[in-house]
């Protein structure tokens, strides 16, 4: 009996509320205007391809780690070739064919010496960008660095006295003190 009387209680107030919704009536409002509305619009667009900046950012890292990885596979190669006295170091960073052997090997030699100077390119480009210098700067510093690396006998380009010149000679022995 007591279910009944809610169920009983319940239908009644759900009656009473749809009377009541029914007795309301809804109100008008009014959207018109006296004038038009004018809409003053000014935009600008922007427009980025963040993939693609992304891309290439990793690209050029792709690239500078498998330069530095080929580098470091022909390093035996390059110091061969150096003390055979084929290659020395230039004044612009990059190796310089000094005497090229005959046959397949001079084919080799030269190979060699256009894949370690296309790496070093690499390298420099990348080391001018991330300092914010002039690709110059960056190649006489390696210049000077491969100067100093390089052992006794070994052909160097190095500058006359008149700092606008230069000649290549083989590197002395530094004098024990």
């Amino acid at each position: 009996m007591r279910k009944r009387l809610q169920s009983l209680l319940l239908t009644s107030l759900a009656a009473l509320a749809a009377g009541l919704v029914s007795c309301v009536k809804p109100f008008e409002v009014n959207v018109n205007t006296p004038q038009p509305i004018k809409v003053d619009l000014t935009m600008d667009v922007n427009v980025y391809q963040h993939g693609l900046t992304e891309k290439k950012t990793a690209e050029a890292a792709a690239d500078f780690r498998a330069a530095m990885d080929r580098r470091r596979d022909r390093m035996s190669e390059i110091q061969e070739l150096k003390n055979n006295r084929l290659v020395g170091e230039g004044r612009s960073g990059l190796l310089s064919l000094r005497n090229r052997p005959a046959g397949e090997y001079g084919d080799y030699v030269e190979k060699t010496v256009e894949e370690e100077n296309l790496d070093r390119e690499t390298l420099m480009r990348r080391e001018a960008e991330e300092k914010g210098v002039d690709v110059a700067k960056v190649r006489e510093e390696q210049w000077r660095h491969w100067q100093r690396k390089s052992f006794p006998g070994e052909w160097i380009e190095v500058a006359n006295d008149d700092g606008t010149t230069f000649r290549w000679e083989q590197k002395q022995a530094v004098a024990e003190e």
